[in-house]
Formats: C-alpha cells, sequence, structure tokens
C-alpha cells in the first residue's frame, strides 16, 4: 500500500503547506501528460504556489528551478541541464525543495565563496516515468533546437522502461495511431462483406505461438545493464559531438534498499520478488560501469526519513543528493561552450491543447 507520510517532511513545511501543495500536484495530474516527438510525452504547463511548469525558449515544458539571479554583467553562466524521472522532475516537493533546485543553490554559493565570476543556472529537464532511453532522444532532441549546456547530469535507476526497450505508453500510443489511420474507414468495416473477407484472411494465417521470438518472458538483468551502458556511450558520443560534458548516477532507490520500517505504511510498497530483481540489477553494473553509484546514500543518511511514500525524495534528504551531486562537480573546470554560430533546426515547440 502506498501512504503519504506527512511526517517525512520534518520542519521543512507544515501540513497545510504540503496539503495545499499535494491540491497543485492532484490538478497537475488530472491533466496529463503533453504529447512529445521523439520522446513521447512531457509535463504539462501549470502555475501554482509550489508547483510551476513552463516553457523553455525552445518550445520544451521544464519544472521550474530555484536560481540564484545574476548580481554582476560580466559574470559567466554555467548552464547545467538536470535528467531523470519523477525524483528528479520533484513529484510531491516544491520548486524550491527538488534536487535541482538544491544543487543551483550549492553551487552558486560555492561560486561566491571560492570568487569565480559564475553563475550557475539549472534547468528541470527531469520527466515523470522517464527512463535512459527516453532521456537519449530527449537530450538529442533538446540540443537540437540549439541549447548547449556546459555540464548534462543523469539520475537514474528507479525508471528501467518496459521489457522491449520502450516507454510506458508505448501501448497507448499504438492504439492512437491505428485509430487516427482507421477513422475514416471504420463505416466500411461494418458491410458484412468486408467483415466476412477479414474473418477468411485472419483463419488463414498461421496462429502465433506466445512468446514464440523470445526464450524468456522477462527482461534479463544482463539486457538491462546493457540498456544502461549503451544508453552512456550514446550520450557520450553525442556529448562530444555538440561540446558539452554529461556525468551519469545510479540514484538512491526507494525500490531497492529503503529500510521498510521508515515507509509511512511500515512496510516497502515493492513485493521481496522485485527488490530482489532490483538487487541484481545493480549488483550488474561492472566497477568501471562510468555510473557513479549513490544507491548507498540511504544507510549514509541514517535511520531517518527520506522518502515521503513509495519512491520519491522528501525536501531534506532532496537537499542531501545535491549535494553529493555537487561534490562530483569542479566549476573551476567547466569548460565553456562556445555559442557562436548555433542554429536550431527548428522553430519553437508549439504547445497543443
Amino acid at each position: 500500500m502506498n501512504v503519504f507520510d506527512y511526517t517525512a517532511f520534518e520542519d521543512s513545511m507544515s501540513e497545510p503547506e504540503i496539503s495545499q501543495m499535494l491540491d497543485e500536484f492532484y490538478d497537475h495530474s488530472r491533466m496529463g501528460f503533453a504529447y512529445q516527438p521523439w520522446s513521447q510525452y512531457g509535463p504539462r504547463l501549470f502555475s501554482g504556489k509550489y508547483l510551476n511548469v513552463a516553457l523553455e525558449p525552445n518550445g520544451l515544458a521544464v519544472r521550474r528551478t530555484i536560481n540564484s539571479p545574476a548580481t554582476g554583467k560580466d559574470q559567466k553562466i554555467v548552464k547545467i541541464f538536470a535528467f531523470g524521472g519523477s525524483t528528479t522532475f520533484g513529484s510531491g516537493v516544491p520548486d524550491a525543495h527538488t534536487w535541482p533546485s538544491y544543487l543551483s543553490q550549492i553551487l552558486n554559493d560555492r561560486a561566491r565563496n571560492e570568487n569565480l565570476d559564475i553563475r550557475v543556472e539549472v534547468t528541470n529537464y527531469g520527466r515523470v516515468g522517464f527512463y535512459p532511453t527516453q532521456e537519449l532522444h530527449l537530450l538529442l532532441d533538446i540540443l537540437r533546437t540549439g541549447q548547449r549546456p556546459e555540464l548534462i547530469i543523469f539520475l537514474e535507476g528507479v525508471n528501467i522502461g518496459r521489457d522491449d526497450d520502450t516507454p510506458n505508453l508505448t501501448p497507448s500510443y499504438h492504439r492512437i495511431i491505428n485509430e487516427a489511420q482507421l477513422g475514416s474507414d471504420r463505416q466500411w468495416q461494418s458491410l458484412p462483406m468486408v467483415r466476412l473477407a477479414g474473418a477468411i484472411a485472419a483463419r488463414s494465417e498461421p496462429k502465433a505461438t506466445p512468446d514464440a521470438d523470445r526464450p524468456d518472458t522477462r527482461v534479463q538483468t544482463e539486457q538491462l545493464v546493457e540498456r544502461f551502458q549503451q544508453f552512456r556511450s550514446s550520450v557520450l558520443a553525442i556529448s562530444d559531438l555538440y561540446g558539452t560534458q554529461p556525468v551519469f548516477f545510479l540514484q538512491p532507490d526507494g525500490h531497492y534498499n529503503y529500510p521498510d520500517h521508515l515507509y509511512g505504511s511500515g512496510k516497502s510498497p515493492s513485493s521481496p520478488r522485485a527488490r530482489a530483481q532490483k538487487k541484481e540489477f545493480y549488483a550488474g553494473f561492472p566497477k568501471d560501469s562510468g555510473f557513479v553509484d549513490l544507491t548507498g546514500l540511504f544507510a549514509e543518511w541514517g535511520d531517518r526519513k527520506a522518502i515521503m511514500d513509495a519512491a520519491h525524495y522528501t525536501p531534506n534528504f532532496s537537499k542531501f543528493v545535491a549535494q553529493k551531486i555537487a561534490d562530483r562537480i569542479n566549476l573551476a573546470e567547466l569548460k565553456p561552450v562556445k555559442q557562436e554560430k548555433v542554429i536550431a533546426t527548428g522553430i519553437p515547440r508549439k504547445q497543443y491543447p
């Protein structure tokens, strides 16, 4: 059972504030997703006190990140794009309490303390339900709109995609495409002769046996690890082409090793089998995988609530994750991306109702 745990917020928000925030998330969820080419979907625009989703100049929607205001005209802007699933988007926490917002705060404080004449701008491209293959397509899409960040951060692990390495809404899109193509032909399908011809054709076709082309109906651990490894290799190649730098993290995963007694219900919402599969998955990564392993952060956090529902980080734990990510970033060594002669491949995207 998935229980929302108010007590996990500790002193970061009052219960009335949490209730108002949850109302905003509920209203936003009722709007559903917006279609987005290549990566399938994205968040719809929303304006609230705690939850805000707005358009970037390229026409893509992003969760608001609280970035420090500019303090001087000559400051160099360091752009960082954050990718991941709902834990990056910040489901269940205000704009200011997502790990991308905390990361911006931490890095800008560091820049001031080290007298670096730079200002960090973090853009939150987290998407609810997204997994690495989707993010690969989203990254390429963003870069083709003319965006050139100095650093790209991927926080991965909770979402692994479907067994066939497709996004979660793929079956729904199959139905939508079929309906779009068959729309004007449906009247013909109702004619008796057309139905008879279809029935005869169906009888004459060989019957496919379930999973005839697959030796196992469940994706294997080595396939999942290979999925993540190929994702990283592809991002590295794309980043080299566009002159940006990526960094990859395996995230703290509430479906893997979060202590049962810290859940609001007192037990994990994931089955023992699902947890065992996640354990096998993370253990399958080689030491030289290129992913920074943050899956042990729950233990480092201590006997303290880090998740408020089934998987999403509390404000305080989000800040803790942001600090661990910031520890891997050397602002002085980030090379500015050359912006001259950057031309988008098309006009900014239109947001359809």
